[in-house]
């Protein structure tokens, strides 16, 4: 039966034949599987990580072996005081402990050896901290039969200076860990992993393991917070597989088994499924009678043997508010339950084997629909087995020692990373050298300070230790009239391998010129130019100046960089978990923040973009910038306005930058000179293009003029009105754009194109006060 439905998946999307073979992580082919590569570099002589913001402190340990510090991975030792001494340790501070720790200064790596770690406490995760197992021998972390507490791993760190709210709990991770609470009563409540966090935050490769017919144990607890990714998990057991209340959230790659419920979207305002499994559950995804989520997408997904899909409540009858809006996209049915039903179990949408599209909301151009069925055909080149293409962070766990240089430990190159002296000449030779070999580029974590360019030739594959930061500086990137990339990923018409994972790219002081991260390459099939939970910054940490030299209330004087993110025409790459973040608070040994980055991310690539759980916030002329692209894939979009712009800001977009046409700038010529409501930059600008499919759009407005005189001022808050005169904007006709899922909140217009320009006001739900759009179809076959 599992056979048949995935042999229907992949020749589904219009019957045709699968389009692209699985694809294989880019690894070696010989190598034995152990010892895993990475503990095997030099972590306590001179090419270790180095935390250069701590003073005097050189000896501060990044990373850390768990047995190092007594676990002993037995099963039958209880190593919760150990585990939580390797996340904690900070031998040096007065302390002796990273309890209440920084955001980005002191980062820890913690790597778990294979073995069965059992616990009888809760295992606490810091800020800045990554927990790595094993993938050779993935660990497992065990609760005791005798377990004290609720909840195994909490990553939501409550001590932190604001640590009731997760939406400040910012760079943390675990990958490649097994969970199990098996040991723990079924009926007791118990939680696997707690996941309350913000942005830069990610879960890979996870499996978590609970005792079949619970009636009382979670998998993934996301009671709160604003992540934008969680990917490659796989659930068995529970009541409930994940518990979902985050502000919005793409679930990529997820498979539940033997759950009561595999999803509980018991909150939050938005949320994309993308490639779930669901087999025998009792419920696939459940959304209760009175829960706020205002759209939800289901994607590429099965459910075998088990209840119905999608469980929601009809608002189409509802005054004011309209939530729960559904859309079903190519989804395969093996069983005989109904596909969609009501929360009082009347059938939606009945049994079928196969969904193409199916809505349930409202749907522009028209009005709210109740199951109106169509087809979605992506171009061949998004798609893998009929699905759109997604590739798992590659671990390249075939690798041996020798296959990776640690770029601190070359001869001839003195790579410091100590965020004063220029690595780039260095770096540039050491790059080209491993792309040549063919071997994996190591960053240690450091702070690579780089005055030219470093470029990424095609060949390249890059780690970062606890998000390893390159950062810009110099005149180099000074000129706004004539920017260049902080990074460039291959130049254009080369094509090849560059994947990059768990670095930070950012700029060490106001550089006008600079494109942080420029990609100009493609590779010969998809993924082969890649990132995966690497995020680009500007401000807000200690590791740049610009988190002191921005306060004033006028952003003229703060233009820190010309463009987060630009892929160019010539590109074609996979991006997933990405946030592009300008500061609009310091994090740490800062002030205000009033910083103007002119742009988040510029898309004018046309041979097959993937942006799988993306963010940009808080940039001047748009968060978005999809300029002459073609077939571009996003799954969520997250974004925040600039807090500084708006009514009573003392600069009105485009300025206080020049609108720059050889980049595609929207000028905002639409807008009265005076309007400052409408002179705010755009959460996406889409001029033009073609194959466009966009999934889960999560564009929020918090605040308007907020400087030093306003700063908490409650006359900036964008609470319980409208702040933004626009939202998004499509211009220069594009063809086949299928938008589902749009989610604006303080925003009067939700989408400015000249020909329906949906509002708020016709289209109410989500955020208050918000708007939501189940499918925007203006530009579309449909």
């Amino acid at each position: 039966m599992v056979f048949s439905v995935l042999l229907a998946l992949a020749l589904d999307r219009g019957s045709q034949q699968p389009l692209v073979k699985p694809l294989p992580e880019a690894e070696p082919q010989a190598s034995t599987a152990a010892p895993y590569w990475l503990d095997q570099q030099d972590h306590t002589g001179p090419a270790r990580g180095y935390a250069p913001f701590l003073g005097s402190d050189f000896t501060y340990p990044v990373y850390r072996n768990a047995k190092g510090y007594g676990a002993v991975g037995d099963g039958r030792k209880d190593d919760v005081a150990a585990l939580q001494n390797a996340i904690n340790d900070d031998p040096n501070s007065k302390t002796h402990n990273r309890y209440q720790n920084e955001v980005s200064t002191r980062p820890a790596l913690v790597f778990v050896p294979g073995g069965t770690y059992m616990i009888k406490r809760t295992l606490d995760i810091r800020l800045n901290t990554i927990l790595v197992g094993d993938p050779n021998d993935m660990p497992v972390i065990k609760a005791s039969p005798g377990f004290q507490g609720e909840v195994l791993i909490q990553g939501h760190d409550f001590a932190t200076p604001n640590g009731a709210a997760g939406t400040t709990n910012f760079l943390t991770a675990i990958k490649n860990i097994m969970i199990d609470t098996t040991d723990i009563n079924k009926d007791k409540k118990a939680t696997a992993l707690g996941w309350g966090i913000a942005q830069a935050c990610h879960l890979t490769n996870i499996k978590i393991v609970m005792p079949d017919f619970s009636s009382g144990h979670t998998g993934i607890d996301i009671n709160q917070g604003s992540t934008i990714a969680v990917s490659d998990i796989a659930i068995e057991g529970g009541f409930i597989g994940i518990n979902n209340n985050n502000q919005q959230v793409l679930f990529k790659d997820i498979s539940f088994k033997r759950c009561t419920t595999a999803l509980l979207q018991s909150g939050g305002w938005t949320a994309v499924v993308q490639g779930a499994t669901i087999e025998s559950c009792s419920k696939g995804v459940e959304i209760p009678s009175g829960g706020s989520v205002a759209s939800l997408v289901i994607l590429d997904s099965t459910l075998i043997n088990s209840g119905s899909m999608v469980k929601f409540r009809d608002s189409s009858h509802d005054n004011g508010d309209r939530n729960q809006q559904i859309i079903l996209e190519n989804i395969d049915i093996a069983g005989p339950n109904p596909v969609a039903i009501g929360d009082d179990e009347s059938v939606k949408l009945s049994n079928r084997k196969h969904v193409d599209t199916w809505i349930w909301g409202n749907v522009n151009p028209g009005t709210y629909q109740t199951g109106k069925t169509l087809t979605t055909q992506p171009p061949p080149s998004l798609l893998s087995n009929g699905r759109f293409f997604t590739m798992r962070q590659p671990t390249y766990q075939k690798y041996t020692k020798d296959q990776v240089v640690n770029v601190k430990a070359v001869r001839g190159h003195g790579v410091k990373g100590d965020g004063k002296s220029d690595d780039a000449p260095s770096l540039n030779a050491i790059l080209a050298q491993n792309a040549a070999d063919g071997k994996v580029s190591y960053f240690p974590y450091g702070v690579y300070i780089v005055k030219s360019t470093l470029f990424v030739p095609p060949g390249t594959r890059i780690v970062g230790e606890a998000w390893s930061v390159i950062s810009g500086i110099g005149s180099t990137f000074g000129n706004k009239n004539n920017p260049n990339p902080v990074v460039m990923v291959g130049k254009p018409g080369q094509t090849g391998v560059a994947q990059i994972q768990d670095m930070r790219f950012t700029v060490a002081d106001i550089t006008p010129g600079a494109i942080i991260l420029q990609v100009n390459m493609a590779g010969s099939k998809p993924g082969d130019v890649g990132f995966w939970n690497t995020h680009v910054t500007v401000g807000g940490m200690a590791d740049s100046n610009v988190n002191v030299a921005c306060g004033s209330p006028n952003t003229a004087a703060c233009l820190a960089a010309f463009a987060m993110v630009h892929l160019t025409s010539s590109s074609s790459a996979y991006i997933e978990n990405m946030w592009g973040w300008t500061a609009d608070h310091s994090l740490e040994r800062g002030g205000f923040q009033n910083i103007a980055t002119g742009r988040g991310l510029l898309v004018e690539a046309t041979k097959g973009t993937w942006l799988i759980g993306t963010g940009f916030e808080h940039n001047t002329l748009y968060a978005y910038n999809l300029h002459n692209a073609q077939n571009v894939y996003a799954g969520l979009q997250q974004t925040e306005t600039a807090y500084w712009q708006g009514e009573g800001s003392q600069q009105n977009a485009p300025s206080p930058w020049n609108a720059n046409p050889k980049y595609g700038d929207p000028n905002y010529s639409w807008c009265a000179k005076d309007s400052q409501a409408c002179r705010m930059g755009l959460a996406q600008n889409i001029d033009g293009g073609s194959d466009l499919y966009l999934y889960g759009s999560a564009f929020w407005t918090f605040f308007h003029g907020e400087t030093q005189a306003r700063y908490g001022s409650p006359e900036s808050w964008c609470v319980g009105k409208i702040c933004i005169t626009n939202q998004a904007r499509v211009t220069g006709n594009p063809k086949n754009l299928y938008w589902y899922g749009v989610n604006t909140k303080s925003a009067d217009v939700m989408v400015l194109d000249g020909k329906d320009n949906p509002s708020r006001f016709n289209h109410p739900g989500g955020w208050p006060p918000g708007g939501v759009i189940a499918a925007y179809l203006t530009f579309s076959k449909a």
